[in-house]
């Protein structure tokens, strides 16, 4: 088999020195959950703005992501009900229910024992590796360990559905044909985001043709950059790694490469590096859930000092899913945009670095407010209602409700267009007032973008509709006997810019 697993590291601190510290970097108003370790992890979730998404969502169980990993502990209590079903395979039947080719596969796939439970199998005596039989779950706990359920710490997602996808044994190695048969079972059973916390020294054709087919069914595709760095072999220009590197030197940036920045925000020492790269998130110091079975010796069902590219993987994937979980229609290249486009800047504290840290440090907090923003700007939800006699526009998604006016008398005219050339739909009211006609603009928050008054029109001249163009609003009008409509066209001061007379008739 090709070994392709890059062991992670572990240090070990104090841990009583680490809580009061980590306790006390907690801002008073973030959203924080009541999970006793999470003490230990706020530090890494503040690092990339974790709580200020918190706010806005803590994941979706319609997301699934997919961990091609050593496999994670399904029994474990913090991630149970966080593993995904498939609801098309009756249980211990013994029969392909679905006819996928693989027999009672509820929970994902082994794909290295060839079974259906994808949760590592300790042999007592045997030789296995601690780290690699703990890797699946540490990363899976990540990505999405329950929240706020009073136990261990949490993961980036509360709520999601990790699929298990064994693909490296007890050893923390594989093969690239167990890779692609994990990475065409993620797309055919409904994956959003694929967790790839895995490299190798040689590149795989079939490997690359699989990932490629997960990208264009809108699949999000991280992978971890290695832990080269600390062999002076980090540069993944000079020394490329796979699948990190596989869509090298193509013109889409189709596969998010994973590094690895320590709490300062600086490059951790083991981490890749280059052009690989497109992201950065934490690698160092990092507490997650771990496998427990006390009949086997594994004891801590939670632990740290954990360090590796491998770990910031699955926080960008889990940024990735929480993204999703805001805006479910948007698909991997919507996803990667928003999570690239919000990153922090590097260079400053990586000098030596400039240009191979990718677009910077992930900053989930403003990726997940990117994302409700577009989704509010495209479904542009409004609706009005009366409270007495008040008249109110309401932006459910935005939580922002507006004032028109009273209901009495009052004619409105409802219309949306970019008026402003921002690439996202203004909304524009006209009503009547007391004296006159009003004119508000509002952004796609409910902001207000413009308001004014009409000028005075002639008494024979109603309003009979209104209109957002670049830069301008327009105002149609009709003569109350029908025989001529006129357009007038203002800026968003209320100025009027010109006029415009359609004769309707002789």
């Amino acid at each position: 088999m090709s070994g392709f697993y890059s062991k992670t590291l572990k240090i070990s601190i104090p841990a009583a020195l680490a809580a009061i510290f980590l306790f006390l970097a907690l801002p008073a108003e973030a959203k924080e959950p009541n999970d006793p370790n999470y003490a230990l992890q706020s530090a890494m979730w503040r690092q990339i703005n974790a709580p200020a998404a918190w706010d806005v969502s803590t994941g979706s169980d319609e997301v699934i992501v997919a961990m091609i990993d050593t496999g994670p502990d399904t029994k474990h209590p913090d991630l149970a009900a966080n593993i995904w079903v498939n609801t098309d395979e009756i249980p211990g039947n013994d029969r392909d229910d679905d006819n996928n080719g693989y027999v009672d596969d509820v929970n994902g796939w082994n794909f290295v024992e060839n079974n259906n439970n994808p949760r590592p199998k300790i042999v007592l005596g045997s030789d296995d590796d601690e780290e690699a039989v703990n890797h699946g779950t540490l990363v899976a706990g990540l990505v999405g360990a329950l929240g706020d359920n009073g136990r261990n710490g949490v993961g980036l997602n509360w709520k999601i559905k990790i699929m298990p996808l064994r693909a490296m044994n007890n050893l923390g190695s594989g093969s690239y044909g167990d890779i692609v048969k994990a990475i065409n079972y993620a797309i055919a059973n409904g994956a959003s985001v694929i967790s790839l916390s895995v490299v190798g020294e040689n590149t795989d054709a079939e490997v690359k043709v699989a990932l490629r087919r997960a990208y264009d069914k809108g699949i999000v595709v991280v992978a971890a950059a290695g832990n080269e760095g600390k062999n002076d072999e980090g540069d993944l220009d000079s020394f490329p790694l796979y699948p990190i590197c596989l869509d090298r030197g193509d013109k889409e940036n189709w596969l998010l490469g994973a590094t690895a920045v320590d709490a300062t925000d600086r490059l951790a020492s083991f981490a890749g590096y280059g052009s690989c790269v497109d992201l950065a998130a934490p690698g160092k110091n990092i507490f997650s859930i771990q496998y427990s079975d006390p009949f086997t010796g594994y004891l801590d069902d939670f632990g740290g000092g954990w360090q590796g590219t491998s770990f910031a993987a699955p926080i960008i994937a889990g940024a990735a899913a929480l993204v999703k979980s805001v805006n479910p229609e948007w698909q991997a290249p919507e996803i990667i945009k928003a999570l690239l486009s919000t990153a922090d800047d590097l260079e400053p504290l990586n000098p030596f670095f400039v240009g191979r840290l990718g677009y910077g440090r992930l900053n989930v907090g403003r990726a997940v407010e990117k994302a409700l923003a577009e989704k509010i700007a495209r479904e542009n939800v409004h609706q009005f209602y009366f409270s007495g006699s008040r008249v109110y526009l309401d932006y459910p998604l935005a939580k922002k409700t507006v004032y028109l006016g009273d209901a009495g008398g009052l004619i409105s005219f409802l219309s949306k267009g970019d008026v402003n050339a921002d690439g996202r739909d203004e909304v524009a009211v006209l009503s009547r007032l007391k004296s006159g006609y009003g004119i508000v603009v509002l952004t796609d928050n409910g902001q207000t973008l413009a308001e004014f008054v009409l000028p005075r029109l002639a008494p024979r001249f109603v309003p009979s509709g209104i209109q957002l163009a670049d830069n301008e609003i327009k105002v149609m009008t009709k003569e109350k006997n029908k025989k001529q409509v006129v357009s007038y066209y203002f800026d968003l001061s209320g100025q009027a810019i010109s006029h415009f007379v359609i004769p309707s008739g002789p």
